[in-house]
């Protein structure tokens, strides 16, 4: 299976009406999963000969000056991330910009906002317990001031379902595409002859150690499924705590995206601890799924969602049965499995989202 098909590829977006004064991006400041998100669509969109910015906002320090009134179109894609625009997930300061940018612009606005969080949860002596109202509040005005509106989960589309009851269109669900971007044609095919018997850990710190943790608990297990060391990349130091992770580790660091493609396609499998119901907003669930490398959740099973099917896309290790202890030995179940959450993530890569994100950027109304 070709993912990066170049039949997806074949796409000029052009302006309907007056022209573009500008195609922005606006991102929370710092690094992390939403900025790379943001980065890979400027790149797919360049690739493509559409000019784009990209911009890295503190609403509390840095007023969108640079986008002051002027002739032409403002196109804007908002990557909307409560906690990333302010820390406790309030970003009111961005909600009052966003109010005075379609005061200022008018119809010349074009905004559509894509919702990689909606609001958090937590025990009563956590703030955000106190918070998620507000939070869940905030973020339904900025779904209103917007023309178009996307999320990666059904969760979070049912939960700003009632804020875009105008809009032309409903909340379009989009499972995120992977942030590395997908692998070349030289990687793709059957399952490898040369993979190792590793699994690798990837991601954010705090993603890593919840995986390394569990990994611990289920070393055992992964041993039937013929895993037998680990390999953990990512920022910083390793996050595998003082009692290990119950199987050899190997930390790799930070890899480029290159070294990253070809680690991708050395491993047995990808390990991640993630709820199931929520797995299509993870970029290292679409980083696997996109390079054909088998998925281990340790994460107690909730339920299913967003077509995924746990024990037909990937495996769960707390509820797995007994008879899929060697799950990944029978080269037909794990070719099976890497075809179907191949197929799964297609529709939704980085090619395809970013020739409908320029669609609906360089649309005339709601």
């Amino acid at each position: 299976m070709n993912i990066r098909d170049a039949s997806q590829r074949a796409w000029l977006p052009c302006a309907e009406g007056p022209a573009l004064a500008v195609l922005l991006q606006l991102v929370p400041p710092g690094s992390g999963g939403v900025h790379d998100f943001a980065e890979l669509l400027q790149m797919r969109w360049r690739e493509n000969g559409l000019h784009s910015e990209l911009q890295a906002l503190d609403p509390r320090a840095a007023p969108l000056v640079h986008l002051q009134r002027r002739p032409g179109r403002l196109a804007l894609l908002l990557h909307y991330s409560g906690y990333g625009f302010q820390k406790r997930g309030l970003p009111l300061a961005l909600l009052r910009q966003i109010k005075k940018l379609r005061q200022e612009w008018g119809q010349d606005l074009r905004l559509v906002s894509y919702f990689h969080e909606s609001f958090a949860a937590g025990a009563p002596w956590r703030s955000a317990f106190w918070l998620q109202g507000l939070q869940s509040r905030i973020g339904r005005q900025v779904a209103q001031l917007s023309d178009a509106v996307c999320t990666n989960t059904s969760e979070h589309a049912a939960w700003l379902a009632p804020a875009c009851a105008g809009h032309a269109a409903p909340v379009r669900v989009r499972p995120v595409f992977a942030a590395i971007g997908e692998p070349g044609p030289s990687l793709q095919g059957e399952d490898a002859p040369a993979r190792q018997p590793v699994a690798v850990v990837f991601g954010a710190a705090a993603t890593r150690a919840r995986a390394l943790q569990a990994c611990a608990r289920y070393a055992p297990v992964l041993h039937q499924h013929g895993i037998q060391s680990l390999v953990e990349v990512g920022p910083g130091a390793s996050a595998a705590g003082p009692a290990g992770a119950g199987l050899p580790l190997r930390f790799l660091g930070r890899l480029d995206t290159p070294a990253l493609h070809a680690l991708l396609q050395r491993c047995h499998a990808g390990l991640i601890d993630y709820p199931a119901s929520l797995l299509a907003k993870s970029s290292v669930f679409a980083a696997l799924a996109a390079h054909g490398v088998p998925v281990l959740n340790t994460r107690p099973f909730d339920h299913d969602a967003d077509a995924l099917r746990a024990g037909q896309h990937y495996l769960n290790l707390p509820t797995a049965a007994s008879e899929q202890s060697h799950w990944l030995r029978e080269p037909a179940t794990r070719l099976a499995v890497t075809q179907a959450a191949q197929s799964w993530y297609q529709p939704h890569g980085s090619w395809q989202q970013a020739a409908e994100f320029a669609r609906l950027l360089q649309a005339q109304h709601r």
